[in-house]
């Protein structure tokens, strides 16, 4: 019994012991406390031993760090972050299919009906993808159409189906009398005098003759002379020889290239003027820019193999020469764009241009964020609440406009010397460096006779627009923006996708156009031989690129280089 008492006694002393302790040491917390309002341990989790987390605790006199409760000391919470002294959850917003942040703000697609949505692209319908390229279909106008088809816009390198022809950037059905050649000069069993086909049996225009099996007479068909002007009139035909000449057979391997430089079908049209094949790597382009595989070389004209060199970018999967981090381009790896672009949706914007159908935000100096608001930059459409748009920045309705002696009053700047200047239809605000205009959708422009004048810019029929840009996917022609499918003028072919010659010139990447256009897409220019014939497009307008024509995009102003050279820095 002794014995048994003694150890009884020594079990209750234990736990006197070990109650003692639990009542005089206060134990750890349950979790870290943590700055980012996360659970799993991280970089970023503070321990707070000393702190207790149950409703129980007085050891601050306060509860603290639950959602709404006061933060804990050194600003720490348990759930969400400290805000102005108070624990508020974590919003997640900005990125695709979540909600729009502050100011309809979205680093990924646009804010629409409060999420952000990144919209599909390259079917037929949709929005074209980064670069303008469509699996389907052409791309006219930002978005994916089908092409091809009689009343159809024509493809890219004017190229429309069998049994049609490219007219005006329209496909319109050939061949049968008083429509338009076939490829190859075909009418079926007619005569293509003039390019336009003349009926079997019919006296032939201009050369004279009744139309039999191609040939006009005694002329234009396979082995006979050629018809006056040296013109032959079968499909197939192109003059060949000294003097009057002969008609001889053309577009088919090793024979003379057709008029146009046309080939048949898997045949292009070598340096030579001789039809050869094509459409494999090292091999020219087939019609419509078009290769078996990899890319087609816009600056050479050269199918290169998926992952080379190509137009000043590489060559992708997609079957297009993708160059990142320009406007329109796919974003650079680390979502990064180049001159101070910003990218979201995937794809590349402009300093000083807004995301698709956006008309809260504006990407500056590399900034995606709210716009129009005073001391904020510029939206596209300018400044809110009669503030006027100064260099790239809005300064608020009654201070003064900078550089000047005026004061801004409704979007346009007022008094001093002088009328109002910076609005459409007035004088530029003439200040020590470029001139500028105080409203959206303006540039200041050379109208030759007095001063300067700000007038509209970037829709179709008006000016340019700083970086030599139009809205959406027109063309810059000569200063002047041209609709997407609208003629770039004689000889240059029709506008498609931000290029003439139906997108076979002047974009980004591309060859330049002849004939002194050199590059129409938006934000180009043309490096190399120059725009009277060769070299292609590079980007211009952004941070320490050249700039387009002596502008640059907002906030950026063209600056002399050594050598007479110009790109755009800060101002």
């Amino acid at each position: 019994m002794r014995a048994t008492y003694s150890i009884s006694i020594a079990c209750l002393c234990s736990l006197l012991l070990v109650a003692c302790s639990d009542s005089e040491t206060p134990t750890p917390p349950p979790d870290a406390m943590t700055m980012d309002g996360g659970t799993a341990a991280d970089a970023n989790d503070v321990d707070m031993p000393t702190v207790r987390t149950d409703l129980g605790d007085t050891d601050f006199g306060v509860i603290c760090g639950g959602d709404g409760e006061a933060c804990c000391p050194g600003d720490l919470c348990r759930v969400g972050a400290c805000t102005a002294g108070v624990c508020t959850p974590v919003v997640v917003c900005g990125a695709a299919g979540e909600a729009c942040c502050a100011g309809d703000v979205c680093t990924e697609g646009s804010c629409t009906g409060g999420t952000c949505v990144v919209p599909t692209c390259g079917a037929v319908g949709d929005a074209c993808c980064a670069g303008d390229v469509c699996a389907t279909g052409s791309c006219v106008a930002g978005t994916c159409t089908a092409c091809g088809g009689t009343g159809e816009a024509c493809c890219a390198g004017d190229v429309c189906a069998a049994g049609g022809v490219c007219a005006a950037g329209m496909c319109a059905t050939c061949g049968n009398p008083g429509e338009a050649c076939c490829d190859l000069g075909g009418c079926g069993t007619g005569c293509c005098v003039s390019n336009v086909c003349t009926g079997d049996g019919s006296t032939c225009p201009t050369v004279g003759g009744t139309c039999s099996g191609g040939a006009c007479g005694s002329c234009g068909g396979a082995g006979d002379a050629c018809c006056a002007g040296r013109r032959c009139t079968a499909a197939s035909t192109t003059c060949t020889g000294g003097g009057a000449g002969t008609c001889a057979g053309c577009g088919g391997p090793g024979e003379p290239c057709c008029g146009g430089g046309a080939c048949d079908t898997g045949f292009a049209c070598g340096g030579a003027g001789v039809c050869a094949a094509c459409g494999g790597p090292g091999e020219p382009c087939c019609a419509g820019d078009s290769c078996d595989a990899g890319c087609c070389n816009p600056t050479t004209d050269v199918c290169v193999n998926t992952g080379t060199a190509c137009g000043g970018g590489t060559c992708a999967a997609s079957g297009a020469c993708e160059s990142c981090g320009v406007p329109g381009g796919a974003c650079c790896p680390g979502d990064t764009c180049d001159g101070g672009g910003c990218c979201t949706g995937g794809a590349c914007v402009a300093s000083g241009t807004a995301p698709a159908g956006s008309t809260t935000t504006i990407c500056s100096d590399g900034t995606l964020g709210a716009c129009g608001g005073d001391g904020e930059p510029c939206c596209a459409d300018g400044c809110g609440a009669g503030g006027c748009c100064v260099r790239g920045t809005c300064t608020p309705d009654g201070d003064t406009c900078a550089g000047t002696m005026r004061t801004c009053t409704a979007g346009a700047c007022v008094g001093g010397f002088g009328g109002p200047c910076g609005a459409v239809g007035s004088a530029c605000c003439m200040v020590t460096g470029p001139d500028y205009c105080t409203g959206g959708g303006a540039v200041c422009a050379d109208v030759g006779v007095g001063p300067n004048m700000c007038v509209g810019c970037g829709a179709p029929g008006e000016a340019c627009c700083p970086g030599q840009a139009c809205d959406g996917s027109a063309c810059c022609v000569r200063n002047e923006c041209v609709a997407d499918g609208d003629s770039c003028g004689t000889g240059s072919g029709a506008c498609a996708s931000g290029g003439c010659e139906g997108g076979a010139c002047g974009r980004i990447g591309g060859a330049c156009c002849s004939d002194g256009l050199g590059c129409t897409e938006s934000f180009s220019i043309c490096g190399g031989a120059g725009p009277g014939g060769g070299g292609s497009c590079i980007v211009c307008g952004g941070l320490d690129q050249p700039c387009c024509g002596g502008t640059c995009t907002a906030p950026y102003a063209c600056e002399g280089r050594p050598g007479g050279a110009t790109s755009c820095q800060e101002p």
